[in-house]
């Protein structure tokens, strides 16, 4: 069995990203979801400077920074945020994120095998396949059968190619930085770009006490801890692998509505619950001469 410190820094950081659909629940009203994503990499990306002083993490020559893959994976976030929440807004949440999220990884094994000729492994394929249908289960009872397939639904799979993109990006920037590095350096540069646009939107809800507590929960732990422990996963696992265990999220999500937000459990969620997490078993006990 190959080295487990990868996929469980994956899954450790899908655990902590599944709460932020429930945080921004939470969120006082008149909360966007651009105010929303600046408070969340711009707190984050302080956190993860915070710590970088702290552990002496900081590359001593910025000179060595990968700037090519750097700037496609800044780009690509900030395409993704654009293409999801409008994806949303026209076909729905349900279906917004399952097509994005399970489109994501099929992206990713395309792109690595027009980029670099990496063919995924047959495991990957098994995984892939039980991840998206667990994802499609999951879903399944919250309108994704009622709706009509029309050229919508090429933004949620759009937005999986971003988010594809970016796995594959952040993989070549590790390979020359330390994983903190890379997301301060990725969130730093979306907090700045995202700037400007925030001041055509309410900021005021951010100083409630209710603001200030989603806005560290959003930035630090599912920012600030979570991106870090999600590249430095990526570092020791391919990017194939990688985007089809952050399928994982939706399953954690739906976990967290099932025990704490008392949602129905039907079975058709019981049953995406455990193809998901066949999957996951599928991949952890992968053979090492099928990573890259």
């Amino acid at each position: 069995m190959h080295n487990l410190k990868g996929p469980f820094f994956l899954l450790f950081s899908c655990l902590l990203f599944s709460v932020t659909g429930t945080l921004q629940q939470l969120a006082p009203e008149g909360h966007t979801p651009v105010v929303i994503t600046e408070v969340r990499m711009l707190l984050g990306s302080l956190t993860i400077l915070a710590w970088c002083l702290f552990t002496h993490r900081l590359p001593s020559n910025w000179s060595d920074v990968p700037w090519k893959p750097m700037l496609t994976a800044v780009a690509s976030v900030l395409l993704y945020q654009l293409l999801f929440f409008y994806s949303v807004a026209e076909v729905g949440v349900a279906v917004g994120s399952v097509v994005a999220i399970a489109t994501t990884p099929l992206w990713a094994a395309a792109v690595a095998f027009l980029l670099f000729r990496k063919k995924p492994s047959k495991f990957w394929v098994f995984a892939t396949v039980l991840a998206i249908a667990g994802v499609f289960l999951i879903n399944f009872g919250g309108g994704l059968q009622a709706q009509s397939v029309d050229w919508k639904l090429l933004l949620p799979v759009a937005a999986g190619l971003c988010y594809g993109v970016e796995i594959i990006a952040v993989g070549k920037v590790v390979e020359k930085l330390n994983p903190e590095t890379t997301m301060l350096l990725e969130m730093g540069l979306v907090a700045v770009l995202l700037l400007p646009v925030t001041f055509f939107f309410p900021t005021k809800w951010i100083f409630t006490t209710g603001g200030i507590l989603v806005s560290l929960g959003l930035g630090v732990v599912t920012a600030g801890i979570a991106y870090p422990c999600f590249t430095y996963g990526i570092k020791y696992t391919s990017p194939v692998v990688a985007s089809t265990l952050a399928l994982t999220e939706p399953l954690m999500a739906a976990a967290l509505g099932i025990f704490f937000l008392h949602e129905n459990l039907s079975i058709s969620m019981g049953l995406g619950m455990l193809s998901l997490m066949a999957s996951v078993i599928v991949l952890i006990f992968e053979e090492p001469n099928n990573h890259s």
